[in-house]
């Protein structure tokens, strides 16, 4: 009984002796009014947000909201939330051509949220470049910007920016990572895949997810459908050509 009280005595030591190590690698952080991006997704937050129009080919704008939120006690007034746009290199979006965003960014009273509208163009050179929109919250004499990152994983160095966030904007489609096969489908085509999109009466989308799950029968019958609209139009003398003014193909067990 003794030797079984000794035991407990020398776990329950161990135990806070763990508690108090493992206490003391957490660095704390104290501070208040901080402003930082609060964008998360599933329980998981996100410093970049990735946007294409492809999906959804009737769309000419559309608005992404990111939350913005702050440290620190709410005041019953509005507070200023400063940021600005700090891309520079060659894939930057273009401001009022790619995207608007508001001229003030404000925190209403008695709140500790607001939302940053990020409203987004669709253009020609969407289908052939991907555009980026990199937003840096900024310190004022509101709010400071101490709490720069979130660590997901120190080792490895993996961090989330806080104070930064990325959008990332295109109009491409790209082919499927599966179930897209040439030898059935021929060569893949944004226009291609808007076609079949159009025939099928699918969303683009959701035809994504149905050539990709696809079995034999199913690819099949997809490519099949397509063929039978190339020769009618091309038997019509209106043969379907490919963006860059050649015949759109199927392709070889599709001839």
């Amino acid at each position: 009984m003794i030797k079984h009280l000794q035991y407990i005595a020398v776990t329950a030591g161990l135990l806070l002796l763990l508690a108090s190590c493992r206490k003391a690698e957490i660095p704390t952080y104290a501070t208040d009014d901080d402003v930082y991006f609060s964008v998360v997704r599933a329980f998981v937050t996100y410093d970049t947000t990735i946007v294409t129009f492809a999906y959804t080919p009737s769309a000419t704008d559309t608005t992404m909201v990111l939350r913005v939120a702050t440290l620190g006690k709410p005041v019953n007034r509005e507070r200023n939330v400063s940021y600005r746009v700090i891309d520079t290199s060659a894939s930057a979006a273009a401001l009022h051509t790619h995207f608007d965003l508001p001229a003030r960014l404000v925190v209403p009273p008695d709140s500790v949220n607001c939302y940053l509208p990020v409203v987004l163009h669709k253009t020609l050179d969407m289908s052939k470049r991907t555009f980026s929109i990199t937003l840096q919250l900024e310190p004022n004499n509101e709010f400071n910007t101490r709490l720069q990152v979130l660590v997901k994983d120190k080792n490895n160095n993996l961090f989330t920016s806080l104070v930064r966030h990325v959008i990332l904007v295109d109009n491409r489609l790209n082919k499927p990572a599966k179930g897209w096969y040439d030898d059935f489908f021929g060569p893949f085509s944004t226009k291609k895949m808007l076609l079949m999109s159009d025939l099928l009466e699918l969303p683009v989308l959701e035809l994504y997810t149905k050539i990709s799950n696809a079995d034999p029968g199913g690819t099949r019958f997809y490519a099949n459908y397509l063929k039978i609209y190339l020769k009618d139009m091309e038997a019509a003398g209106t043969p379907v050509l490919e963006d860059d003014g050649t015949p759109m193909k199927m392709g070889k067990y599709m001839q």
